[in-house]
This record gives C-alpha cells, structure tokens and sequence, in this order.
C-alpha cells in the first residue's frame, strides 16, 4: 500500500504497526516480516518512544526496499523550546535514527489543552508544512489527547491537516467523551488513525465478568479482537493502530482483519453489557504510554505500578501482583511519590497520577 491509499476512508480500516512497545531484535524482525508479508506496510513510531526509532531501523527500514513500507513519525512540541530551528533539530535526529531521509506521515505530537498556545507560538505547524513543500513530509497531520473545543479550534484554524491520530476504543467511546472527538473530527471531514484501540491493553484482559459475556457469545474469539474490530469500523477511520510486542498479538490482529465486517446491532448490545461489568471494577485508566516517567524526579515506574493495581482490581490473585511489585527497587516504587505533581501536565489521560500512587501502595503494601 502507498502512504495516500492510508487517507482513502473505506470500512473496515486497516491495520497498522504501533511500533512504541517492541521486544527485541530478534523478535520483532519476526514480527516485522509476518505483518509485511500480509500486505499491511503502515509503522508509527515517535521521537519519544525509548529506542523505537531504532528498532525500525535495524529490523524494516535497513532490510525492505523504501517503497514497500510507510512510516509516521511525530514531533513532540513541549521539546521545541523557542522557535522552528528545534523542530528541525529534532527532525534531523529522527532521520539519522530511522534511517530514512524522509517520512510518509508526520504528526504534531500528543497535543492536549496545555500545550495549544505554545504549539502554535512556536510555529510548529507552519515548520511541518514548509517541510511539506520540501517533500521531506509526505501528509501533516496531529496526535491528540485535549477535549472536546480545543479540537474544534485545532481543525478550524489549521484546516490544512490532512488527518488526526485519535484515541478511539468502546471503553472511552461508551463511557467517556472520546465520541465528541470522533463526531468533530468528521464534521471536518478528516481520515482519522486510530491509537489505543485495546487502551493500553485494558481492554485485552477484561474482569472475568465481562470476559465470560464476549466467551459465551463467541467461544473462539480473543477478547482484544473485539476491541479492534469495533476500532477498524468507526466512520472516518483508515487505520488502526495496535502497539503490538509479539509475535501472537501480530497473528491475532491479523485474523481479526481478516474479512472483517461492522459490528451486528446485537453485539453492539454486547459491547455495551460488557461496559455495565467493566464499570464495576475501579482501575486506573493508564495506557503505559511511560510520557510521565521522564518527568518523574524520583523515577517511579509509575506505569508498571498502575499495571498490577488494574490487575488486582481486574481479579488476578493478589498475591502474585504483589510478588511482581516487590521486585520493583524500592525507589521505584509508587510509595516513594513525593507529590510534586511533576507528571500531571504529561498524562494524556489526565490521571491524577500521585493520588493514585497512593491507592497503589495501599492495595500492594506487605
């Protein structure tokens, strides 16, 4: 597929490879080659992603002729500290790491209401489309995690965005304002990627309830195939982005996408039961994203923590996720928060991330 046949909306969308949490070399080249080989060719990676850059690098970009694959990558604005020469820092970076000398999508990074008079301040957009015109970047487009008006004014006031990278999953569509991102995104007429279709893997391992509702209707199903098919069929959507880190999740996506049709009024009905179980059980809405680990003054490993309190509450044995959160050094472990409040601004989730290291060493104390 060309990058161009990416902004074509069709239903379903297809799949991409989110390239943020890979495994090593070895294994990802695997993984690289089965998702070329079935004639999917879309890679995400992000100038913040530890080492991804990299990866594609040694494992697709060094190994495949530059016409059989599309990259996106992303600019982080909140790194752009005065003016466009930063931009150009960073993108300059960003080629030497993929190795690449120019990319088919590139997106202003995880813009959320925070950042909006900086971003545009800075000239960030005006920067990647004078790289545009250049022909070092192939299609703009933005990342975006801010509510609802802000959106509205990203798209009206630069109505030259070719398409928007959304948070789009049943989870935040059901229960949470990711619809309104979705419905303005539309009126706009824009093609829209999808990311965090399985919420940080959340909605791959759901509480045994709510499983045992998508098990009985579909004994053969995965449970992550549900959420990536209710993705893959939203209006607007491309493409669908799963941050894939085995071999396994690659197969499963792969038969997921495969004669893919919408959602029956039945199993939307279903979607919507499995949510009524899924409320019951309080968890924090992390997506191990880890924007808040490089803000953290005392390194917590605030993701891991917050991954084995969902466990917990999900209804895995206590005390296994305890013995896994006492190898965490005790440094790096949510009771060491000194609440300086550092990470919150990062948190494209708006977790209010020291009150909820506290309800981690309360529940995962000795």
């Amino acid at each position: 597929m060309k990058a161009a046949d990416y902004l074509n909306v069709k239903n379903p969308a297809v799949l991409g490879f989110g390239a943020m949490r890979m495994p090593p070399e070895d294994d990802t080249m695997k993984m690289v080659d089965a998702y070329m080989a079935s004639g999917y060719n879309y890679f995400d990676t992000a100038y913040i992603y530890s080492g991804s850059e990299e990866m594609l690098k040694k494992t697709l970009t060094t190994r495949y002729p530059r016409e059989r694959f599309v990259i996106a990558n992303k600019l982080p604005p909140w790194k752009v500290e005065k003016s466009p020469e930063d931009c150009e820092s960073i993108f300059k970076e960003q080629l030497q790491r993929t190795g690449l000398d120019y990319f088919d999508f590139y997106l202003i990074h995880s813009l959320f209401n925070d950042t909006e008079q900086a971003t545009e301040d800075k000239g960030v957009f005006q920067w990647a489309f004078e790289k545009k015109k250049e022909g070092l970047l192939k299609h703009v487009g933005f990342s975006f995690h801010g509510g609802t008006a802000y959106l509205e004014r990203l798209l009206t006031r630069h109505p030259e965005v070719e398409f928007v990278q959304l948070q789009q999953n049943y989870m935040d569509n059901l229960r949470g304002p990711a619809h309104e991102w979705l419905d303005v995104t539309v009126k706009h007429n824009k093609p829209i990627i999808v990311m965090e279709p399985v919420k940080g893997g959340s909605l791959a391992a759901l509480p045994p309830a709510a499983e045992k509702l998508l098990k009985e209707y579909a004994p053969e199903r995965s449970i992550a195939s549900w959420a990536m098919q209710y993705a893959a069929t939203l209006q607007n959507v491309t493409c669908v982005l799963s941050g894939m880190s085995s071999l396994a999740q690659i197969n499963d996506n792969l038969k997921t996408f495969k004669d893919l049709q919408p959602l029956s009024a039945s199993e939307r009905k279903l979607l919507d039961q499995v949510m009524g179980e899924i409320s019951k059980v309080a968890s924090i809405p992390c997506t191990a994203c880890k924007y808040c680990h490089n803000e953290c003054p005392v390194n917590i490993d605030i993701a891991a923590c917050f991954s084995l309190y969902n466990e917990v509450k999900r209804g895995a044995e206590d005390w296994n996720a305890k013995a896994v959160y006492d190898t965490i050094p005790e440094q790096n472990r949510a009771s060491a928060c000194i609440k300086c409040d550092s990470c919150l601004s990062h948190c494209p989730q708006k977790i209010d991330i020291p009150t909820d290291l506290g309800a981690v060493t309360e529940l995962l104390k000795k």
